[in-house]
C-alpha cells in the first residue's frame, strides 16, 4: 500500500486537531459534573486513551497491514467488511455533535444576527471536497494548521492565565467520585483518538521509534487540553459550567483588550482552522472506510459528498437540539465510544499480523 502520510503529520494531527477540538465545549461539560475537579476527568481519560493510542502505534512496529488487514487475515473478509462499515458509522457518528458544536459556536461567537444553520452550511462544501481527498491531504492540512494552531494556542493562554487564581482549583479531590464517574463517561464521546491511530495502521512507513514519537505527541496534545482546562476554571470558577465556548471565553478580561478590542478573536479564528480540519478528518477517515468496504467501485468523492449530505439532513433535523443530542452522546453511546476507541485498539493484538516487520 501506498503510504499516505509519514510519522510527523500524525504527531501534527494527534497535537493540533485532536487538541483543538477539546478546546471548544469540553471544559464546561467537564466543570458541570466535577466542577474544580474537572481537571482530574481530563486526566482519567486521557490516560485511557494514551494507552489505546500507544497500543494501535506500537502494533504498526509488528505489521505493515492495515487494522482491516489483520480482521481480513483473522476472521476472513466478510467480516473485515463488516469492521469497515462500522467504522464508517462510527466516524460519522464522531462528526456529528462537533458540528453541532461548531454551529452554536459560529453563531454566538461570529454571526449572532444571522441564523446559523445559513452561515454554517458553506462548511459543507468543503467539507465534501477535502473529505474526499483521502488521508495524504489530512497530512498536507495537518502540516499547514499545526504551526498555526500552536501560535494561536499560545497567544490565548498567556492572555488568560495571567488573569487567572488558582486557588479557585482548591481543594483537591473535594467532589464525589461518582460525579467524577460521571463526568468521565458523559464525555467520552470527544475523545476518539485510539480510534483514529487505529485507523492510521498501514498508511505510514514505520521507522524506529515512531511508536515513542506519536504517544509523546499525543501527551502533549493532552498536556495543552489540561492546562487549558485548570486555566478556565481560575478564571470562570462557579461560573464555568455555564461558559460555553471556553477558547473565545478566557481572555476577555486581559487588560489591553479594553483598549485594542477583541484581538484575541483573531487567535480564535486561526483556532478554528485546525477544528475544522479534525471534523474533516473524521469524514475523511468514513469515507476511506466506504471506499475499501464497496472495493473502490465509487470514488472516495462520491463518498464523501453522501456522507456529507446525511450529515447535513441530521444537522437540519437536530438543528435546535444540542442538549438532546449531548445527552444521548453521554448518557446511552459512551459505550459505544468506550468499544470503539479504547477496547478495539487494545485487542488488536489478538489478530493474526501480515507483514511482520
Amino acid at each position: 500500500m501506498k503510504d499516505q502520510l509519514c510519522t510527523r503529520q500524525i504527531c501534527f494531527i494527534l497535537i493540533a486537531f485532536s487538541a483543538a477540538g477539546k478546546l471548544l465545549m469540553l471544559p464546561a461539560q467537564l466543570a458541570y459534573f466535577a466542577k474544580n475537579d474537572l481537571w482530574v476527568c481530563a486526566l482519567i481519560l486521557y490516560l485511557l486513551q494514551i494507552a489505546a493510542v500507544w497500543s494501535a502505534a506500537f502494533l504498526c512496529s509488528k505489521s505493515n497491514g492495515t487494522f482491516f488487514n489483520l480482521l481480513q487475515n483473522t476472521f476472513g473478509t466478510a467480516v473485515s467488511k463488516v469492521f469497515m462499515w462500522l467504522f464508517a458509522i462510527f466516524f460519522v457518528m464522531a462528526a456529528f455533535i462537533p458540528i453541532c458544536e461548531q454551529k452554536l459556536f459560529v453563531h454566538e461567537i461570529f454571526y449572532d444576527t444571522v441564523p446559523a444553520l445559513i452561515v454554517f452550511i458553506p462548511f459543507f462544501f468543503l467539507s465534501t471536497y477535502m473529505g474526499g481527498k483521502g488521508l495524504n491531504n489530512a497530512g498536507r492540512a495537518a502540516d499547514i494548521a499545526f504551526p498555526l494552531f500552536i501560535a494561536s494556542f499560545a497567544a490565548i493562554f498567556i492572555m488568560s492565565v495571567t488573569q487567572s487564581n488558582a486557588g479557585w482549583l482548591l481543594p483537591v479531590f473535594s467532589n464525589p467520585v461518582k460525579d467524577i464517574a460521571r463526568g468521565v463517561h458523559s464525555t467520552l464521546y470527544a475523545f476518539t483518538d485510539g480510534a483514529v491511530m487505529l485507523m492510521f495502521m498501514g498508511r505510514f512507513k514505520y521507522k524506529k521509534g515512531d511508536c515513542t514519537k506519536i504517544t509523546l505527541s499525543y501527551a502533549a496534545g493532552a498536556a495543552i487540553v489540561i492546562a487549558f482546562i485548570l486555566t478556565f476554571y481560575s478564571v470562570f470558577s462557579a461560573l464555568s459550567p455555564d461558559e460555553y465556548f471556553a477558547i473565545s471565553k478566557t481572555a476577555i478580561f486581559f487588560p489591553a483588550l479594553s483598549v485594542t478590542g477583541r484581538l484575541d478573536l483573531i487567535a480564535v479564528y486561526v483556532t478554528e482552522i485546525a477544528m475544522l480540519c479534525g471534523i474533516i478528518l473524521y469524514i475523511q477517515l468514513a469515507a476511506e472506510c466506504v471506499y475499501t468496504a464497496i472495493n473502490k467501485r465509487a470514488g472516495r468523492q462520491w463518498i464523501s459528498l453522501a456522507i456529507n449530505v446525511i450529515l447535513l439532513v441530521l444537522i437540519i433535523i437536530f438543528n435546535d437540539k444540542y442538549r438532546a443530542v449531548q445527552g444521548v452522546y453521554g448518557n446511552i453511546l459512551w459505550y459505544v465510544f468506550a468499544v470503539f476507541t479504547l477496547l478495539l485498539p487494545c485487542l488488536a493484538w489478538v489478530l493474526k499480523r501480515s507483514g511482520k516487520r
